[in-house]
């Protein structure tokens, strides 16, 4: 992603964090979408070229309504991201005046690929500096990581990344496993379609001198099948470029064909080993240690807000696991307090581990509460929180009417314990 330049108090002279200030970007690829995605909260000002249907009254009073190119500035109550479809579409109220257009009227900014805008916030706090400077380091390499997924009659191919695991192709096809001869005849046929498609998939989607592993995953012998089919069209059609990626290929069991098996096949033993030089694979690892060390010695992990908190204060801490929709918490107070989180456990030495929700690892954690740690010692629940442990969670009432749909885990990380087993802006 490219930084066109900034303005404010939080880059003015070196930078001041929790200042007010502009950044203006172009995203350049759908993982520069993600961090943007990231970047945009609740009430802040996006400034974007757009098209928007304006209503003209002529000189005779008739009222002419046409479609009119122009930069307009809305004040952010609502973001979606779309990664399959490399959308993200930023709604809100205008707060930019044009001829025909009321302020306050509503709007939605579609940002795309190689076009700019420019993002206004009051507050730009350690995290999210930490996110733009991450987006905006270089050019982010494509994903190295690339996954087909296989069930009978069902193939994904996903591209993981850093941040996110896109499905770049689903197909689908009814292959009859039952019949005469004439059925089964047929559904030869179709099997041998399917693959095809499926070859064609990985070669349309799959940037071989980028990746650096493919998985190849699924239940029974279908992955096997598929494989065998593609070698032979390696030799019959010269295909060089998957040919010579062959020792990047790792076939492995799967449960089934869909995108969230990846969970279980990252999990294994033998794909950590493979990812090891990945983007993907620090979050692997560190939330597969959090489970190994629950399952051997659950007083060395904990997880919530509250308990881990409390796993700091004591110096505890030694990784601290966190999902990055915490950071989208639309309540201020809510989102200061996961990045006062961060703060004190890189002043107290622990790694921080971000996850993104659009890894399944992220997504596992999310629904873990999105708030883990692993401790340098064991600390006994009591021990962590005393006798609030003993009834329950604190009291954490104040933040329970936030309305926080949209930060997944965000509740559950208050209440949950320790596991047991520049242009002009308007208004």
């Amino acid at each position: 992603m490219r930084l066109h330049g900034c303005m404010g108090d939080a880059f003015a002279n070196g930078g001041r964090v929790d200042g007010a200030g502009e950044v203006t970007l172009m995203p350049e690829e759908t993982e520069d979408l993600w961090h943007t995605f990231n970047l945009i909260a609740k009430d802040d000002r996006v400034l974007a070229t757009t098209f928007r249907k304006v209503q003209k009254e002529s000189s005779t009073g008739s009222v002419d309504s046409q479609k009119v190119r122009m930069s307009l500035a809305i004040q952010v109550q609502k973001v979606d991201f779309d990664p399959d479809g490399g959308s993200l579409r930023v709604g809100g109220l205008t707060v930019s005046e044009h001829e025909g257009l009321k302020l306050g009227s509503h709007h939605t900014l579609e940002l795309e690929l190689n076009r700019k805008y420019t993002i206004y916030k009051d507050v730009w706090d350690q995290m999210y500096l930490d996110q733009l400077t991450a987006a905006t380091a270089g050019k982010v390499a494509s994903a190295d990581v690339a996954a087909v997924l296989m069930q009978p009659g069902l193939a994904n191919v996903c591209l993981v990344s850093g941040g996110m695991t896109i499905t770049r192709a689903k197909l689908e096809t009814h292959i009859p496993t039952k019949g005469n001869a004439a059925v089964q005849q047929g559904a030869k046929k179709l099997l041998q379609k399917w693959h095809e498609q499926v070859l064609q998939a990985v070669l349309r989607h799959v940037d071989f001198s980028v990746v650096k592993v493919v998985v190849l995953a699924g239940p029974g012998f279908v992955k096997d099948q598929w494989w065998e089919y593609a070698r032979g069209e390696m030799e019959k059609r010269e295909l060089r470029e998957l040919a010579a990626s062959k020792s990047k290929w790792v076939l492995c069991h799967a449960s089934c064909g869909y995108k969230h098996a990846l969970k279980e096949v990252f999990s294994s033993g033998e794909m950590a080993a493979r990812l090891s030089d990945t983007k993907a694979a620090t979050e692997t690892a560190a939330l597969g240690r959090f489970f190994e060390t629950l399952a051997a010695d659950p007083d060395k992990v904990t997880y919530g807000l509250k308990w881990v908190q409390a796993a700091i204060e004591q110096g505890a801490v030694d990784s601290l696991l966190l999902a990055d929709s915490l950071f989208r918490a639309q309540n201020v107070a809510r989102r200061r307090q996961y990045v006062e989180l961060v703060q004190a456990a890189r002043a107290g030495g622990a790694k921080v581990h971000i996850f993104s929700s659009m890894h399944v690892s992220g997504d596992q954690l999310a629904r873990f509460t999105g708030a883990a740690a692993i401790l340098r010692f064991p600390v006994p629940l009591e021990q962590l929180l005393g006798d609030d442990a003993l009834d329950g969670a604190p009291d954490d009432s104040s933040d329970d009417d936030d309305g926080d749909d949209d930060a997944a885990g965000a509740d559950g990380a208050e209440t949950a314990g320790r596991l047991d087993a520049g242009v002009g802006w308007g208004g």
